[in-house]
């Protein structure tokens, strides 16, 4: 304040002053004057925010206003600075001091004096202001930043900021629902600290149902109608179905459990039946077939074997006579009186094809095939 201001200001000396200081005196006189008043009033706005029956320091005012005072004056009569300024100071979830800032701001709310002083604040910081910023007169501003957990939710993970209390608070303001087989590694009740990991572990149950092929049976039927060495399918066989259903756990898409809950058979199988030819069939040179078939399926010998040797001993002609052997299969007469006789053709003649068949045929059942060597 200049000299001369001192000396008008002072009550005891205003007529003692010039005509012109005097004037202007009276002019700050009044200036002074409104000041207080709009002080006064200011305290009545903040007066929740102060203990009753203390007033205002005049030390935090005059600090608060020396800056804007003098840059108010020393500006140009083109225009003036309305910023204000201020003191920011941070504080970390944890109740530490994180940082402090100070400069001036013309923004009408903390968050974006916070912003102008070099802050990056969080859209769910809380702030705390003094006085009131909508007095214009700058001030303290007190910045809590919002705690900040994380939440991997299956094989989603996220950053959450929240003034929640609890793990169950947390998860409701983010809209996660738990299932009644999800996992998680905190109870809904656990009091949040700042930077707590919380883990939710997705459990699905779901039924996979798996089958498998039953085999069906054959049944084979020897069929004496029918070439030996043939078969005849009189009814394909089919494979059944067996379903097995088991109850599958996964954990975030990850199959942890598979159980067994129920078997059954969704299609019989249909059993196959095949009847087996047990005719002897003749498959190389021969006489008298029929004959020699019947024969064999009689003594149950290979008819070929039969034809072979008729075929070797007398080239099929039931009148071969070599002297002292005769027929189809070269008999002595002695021999075939005998044989014959035991086999049922007793007085058969030895030049009879079909006796000599069923005789040799006999024959080679009952211990006599040495006598054609080689048979």
């Amino acid at each position: 304040m200049a000299p001369n201001r001192v000396c008008c200001i002072h009550i005891f000396s205003l007529t003692n002053c010039p005509h012109s200081l005097l004037q202007d005196a009276m002019k700050d006189l009044l200036c002074d004057i409104m000041l207080s008043i709009m002080v006064v009033n200011a305290m009545r706005k903040i007066n929740k925010y102060i203990l009753a029956g203390v007033a205002l320091p005049a030390v935090f005012l005059g600090t608060l206003y020396s800056q804007a005072n003098t840059s108010e004056r020393n500006q140009s009569v083109v225009g003036r600075d309305e910023s204000r300024p201020y003191l920011i100071e941070v504080f970390a979830p944890n109740g530490e001091k994180a940082s402090t800032a100070r400069g001036n701001s013309l923004a009408k709310t903390p968050f974006f004096v916070a912003v102008d002083l070099g802050i990056k604040p969080h859209e769910k910081d809380r702030f705390e202001m003094f006085p009131p910023i909508e007095m214009s007169l700058g001030g303290k501003i007190t910045l809590y930043e919002t705690p900040a957990y994380e939440i991997t939710d299956g094989r989603k993970k996220l950053t959450a900021r929240s003034w929640a209390k609890t793990v169950g608070e947390l998860l409701a303001e983010n809209k996660l629902e738990i299932g009644v087989d999800d996992k998680i590694n905190f109870s809904p009740d656990t009091v949040l600290v700042p930077g707590m990991k919380i883990i939710i572990i997705r459990v699905a149950k779901t039924t996979v149902f798996e089958t498998e092929p039953i085999n069906f049976k054959t049944i084979k039927t020897d069929d004496p109608t029918l070439d030996q060495g043939k078969t005849r399918v009189t009814e394909r066989g089919q494979k059944g179905e067996r379903r097995y259903a088991y109850e599958v756990t996964r954990e975030d898409g990850v199959e942890v459990l598979r159980v067994l809950k129920k078997t059954e058979v969704t299609r019989e199988p249909v059993t196959e039946r095949v009847l087996v030819g047990t005719k002897p069939a003749i498959h190389t040179a021969c006489r008298f077939n029929d004959t020699v078939i019947a024969a064999a399926i009689k003594h149950n010998l290979d008819p070929n074997s039969l034809c072979i040797r008729m075929m070797k001993e007398s080239r099929g002609n039931p009148n071969s006579d070599g002297g002292q052997w005769k027929g189809l299969f070269q008999y002595e007469e002695g021999l075939w009186q005998s044989v014959s006789a035991k086999a049922g053709y007793a007085g058969a003649s030895i030049w009879d094809p079909e006796a000599q068949i069923h005789v040799t045929a006999w024959a080679w059942t009952h211990g006599y095939r040495g006598r054609w060597p080689g048979s």
